[in-house]
């Protein structure tokens, strides 16, 4: 291959010539994004953000002069970009395709036929087609032209520009007869494929923006449909037409609810990361002062957490007596619970739990270091062994970090000592942390799906129970039988596992029993000093962690939650968009969950979504869940016409296809568009308006002869 490209590169130096993924507007012909080589030519970006950053160093006296503290910027996406950043108005190229210039129609024509030299030295399987961005200002309004030949075939094709027009102007059925006439067939010889794109909601950011930028990015993904159906229409057959559902949603994105619980599972991510190195290298080689739990995001708001844990405390006398605890513990998802957005802006605003350790929680995990976060852990903990506060714990709470609370509350006595080894042991107190997290965050989204009727499956997750070898529709499907033969059952998956073999709540009931005949420290000291009892541990002491929490699967644990978490982030963005109810989400639910939560799922750990937040998805959908949504505009049209199989040795004998498409926005970014006629900025004008609702048509004729070597353009 490189043999056949040389010479190109060698004489035409000027221009960019390179192996590469197709761009956006040759995937727009192609539905292809292999690898191609690219001819364009070299245009200087109108905005370069490094020289800028650059330029700003040198005068950084005067930028914070005239800026003011730089804790008090404005850190948005659409401002540290500037320039570079897309607009709302959605586009079909990317930003880096703004580099792409085209090149004259006579020299793309040099350019290919130089390449077609060489062809006799390509198997079809080595070939690597060869597309060239031409100027669309000359004759014919060319944009692209392509060359894809091999040592059996002499291919290419030609994209050109067909004006703009009017969606009910286009006669599909005279375009076939056109490409028939073309081929010498009869049109019942052609077959014409047409899909289509519905833009719902949001914007693209592409793969060319930071994890920082793309968490404080104006929207939050995009949500989109894509149709296809068979016939010479471009009205969208509602019952026919088959329906994928794309989307791409940011995590963690710093406008979404699905916040709080993210922040949960990136503070264990690196609560769990330095209890891993604390045990390989020893807590002495760990700074807890630079040792970050949150992960401090530019645009975000620093939280007082000290404030909020003597808030908490203050708040605790109020509700340690008068708190019910609603069913199955969650004050998040209740009967009045009508949507996902709801059940998330409730876990936001009030927490999930009126249980103490998981309020604590909430407020521990947004500390900026361990050392934060140890620290305010002991004020707590201090302040309720003091006894002037008995904190509420919910009953299924079994972490170890809840029985400790519930003792010193009752008057420990040796509570200075426990508090003491605690503040000079960091990994049993991140431990105890952690814990409570771990299991807060396994129980929020157990509860969450609950309300997909998804929670078995969830909870199964967990402990790699059998069940998660079943389908979500087998489980389903038991839980609807049992429920209608009028069976024993319930819808909270936690009591079945209390207390079981693999039990992920830790069964610990009989230390809250208290045993009245237990002996006190002075009981037990009076009877020591006068040899009534042997020398043994103090019973009343808390036995602090040495190695009973187990971390090793904690690593397994947070995958799980970057799994589930990333089918959460799409259905709160499918029901926000699609406008769409619990039934109709739980289809949508059980294929996520099927491909992100497997083994072949793409996401494998918490840090990779941290560095690559934008993540994609394609499902096929029914088609009555969006049917208002096919009711109007699509973004663009696209239309392949080729012959049938049963006419493959009529008319003129060689390979063919006709693709038109028809596009609200360029297909081609501005440095090829602007030598159109009408300019771009006139049809934008024009496409805002709804009934003269105007398409730009372009074609694309590719044709496939064997062993010829002229070259018909």
């Amino acid at each position: 291959m490189d043999t056949v490209l040389k010479p190109v590169v060698d004489n035409y130096s000027k221009y960019y010539v390179e192996k590469q993924r197709c761009p956006s507007y040759v995937q727009m012909y192609t539905k292809s994004d292999k690898e191609i080589v690219l001819v364009y030519n070299k245009i200087k970006q109108a905005f370069n953000p490094t020289d800028t950053y650059g330029q700003n160093n040198k005068n950084e006296a005067e930028e914070l002069e005239l800026t003011g503290s730089p804790l008090k910027l404005d850190l948005s996406l659409h401002t540290i970009l500037d320039d570079t950043m897309i607009s709302d108005e959605p586009q079909l190229y990317s930003k880096e395709e703004n580099a792409h210039g085209p090149i004259s129609i006579e020299i793309a024509r040099e350019i290919a036929n130089l390449y077609n030299k060489n062809r006799t030295l390509l198997s079809a399987e080595d070939a690597v087609p060869l597309w060239i961005v031409t100027n669309p200002d000359e004759e014919g309004k060319p944009l692209l032209l392509t060359v894809q030949s091999d040592m059996n075939h002499f291919a290419r094709g030609l994209v050109t520009y067909d004006g703009s027009m009017n969606l009910d102007d286009v006669d599909l059925d005279q375009l076939v007869e056109d490409y028939a006439r073309q081929e010498g067939l009869t049109a019942d010889s052609v077959t014409s494929l047409v899909d289509c794109k519905y833009l719902i909601s949001g914007i693209s950011y592409g793969t060319s923006h930071n994890a920082d930028e793309l968490v404080n990015a104006p929207h939050n993904g995009i949500t989109e449909l894509r149709c296809e159906w068979t016939g010479n229409t471009l009205h969208t057959p509602f019952i026919s037409c088959k329906v994928h559902f794309e989307q791409e949603v940011l995590v963690g994105h710093l406008a979404t609810p699905t916040n709080a619980i993210w922040r949960s599972v990136c503070a264990l991510h690196n609560l769990n990361q330095l209890l891993v190195d604390m045990t390989a290298a020893g807590y002495s080689s760990v700074n807890l002062e630079t040792s970050a739990i949150r992960n401090n995001i530019p645009g975000t708001r620093q939280p007082n957490n000290a404030k909020r844990v003597n808030e908490l405390l203050n708040e605790t006398e109020t509700y340690a007596y008068t708190a019910e605890c609603p069913a199955g513990g969650c004050i998040c998802v209740t009967e009045d619970t009508n949507s996902l957005g709801q059940c998330l802006t409730d876990m936001t605003s009030i927490g999930s739990s009126n249980d103490f350790t998981y309020k604590l929680w909430d407020i521990l995990r947004d500390c900026e270091t361990a050392e934060e976060l140890i620290t305010l852990l002991i004020q707590a903990l201090k302040f309720i062994s003091s006894g002037k506060i008995r904190p509420f714990i919910d009953a299924n709470n079994k972490t170890y970090l809840s029985k400790l609370v519930l003792k010193l509350s009752r008057g420990h006595s040796q509570a200075s000592k426990v508090l003491k080894n605690l503040r000079s042991s960091p990994p049993q107190a991140l431990s105890l942390v952690a814990q409570v997290g771990t299991e807060k965050t396994m129980w929020e989204y157990t509860r969450i799906m609950s309300l997909l009727e998804h929670s078995f499956f969830i909870a199964g997750i967990w402990n790699n129970d059998a069940r998660t070898h079943e389908s979500i529709e087998q489980i389903n499907q038991t839980i609807q039988d049992m429920t209608m033969s009028g069976g024993d059952f319930t819808l909270n998956p936690f009591e079945s596992l209390t207390g079981a073999e693999h039990s992920i709540r830790l069964d610990c009931e009989s230390f809250y029993d208290d045993d009245a005949h237990e002996l006190t420290v002075d009981d037990f000291a009076s009877l020591k000093k006068h040899g009534l009892v042997s020398e043994k541990k103090d019973v009343n002491e808390v036995p602090l962690i040495t190695d009973e929490i187990d971390i090793s699967p904690w690593k397994n644990l947070l995958m799980k939650f970057a799994q589930v978490h990333v089918c959460l982030e799409h259905l709160y963005r499918a029901e926000n968009c699609l406008r769409t109810d619990f039934a109709s989400l739980k289809p949508i639910a059980s294929r996520l969950l099927e491909h992100y939560v497997s083994e072949k799922s793409p996401i494998r750990t918490v840090g990779q979504l941290v560095s690559d937040p934008l993540q994609k998805i394609s499902m096929p959908i029914a088609n009555n869940i969006v049917q208002d949504h096919l009711k109007k505009p699509a973004f663009w049209y696209r239309v392949e016409m080729t012959r049938k199989e049963n006419a493959s040795n009529k008319g003129i004998l060689r390979d063919s296809k006709m693709v038109y498409v028809f596009s609200q926005q360029p297909v081609f970014p501005p440095s090829v568009w602007q030598y159109l006629e009408p300019p771009s900025e006139e049809v934008a004008e024009v496409t805002t308006i709804g009934e003269e609702l105007k398409y730009h048509a372009t074609k694309y004729m590719y044709i496939s002869n064997k062993l010829v070597n002229k070259l018909p353009f």
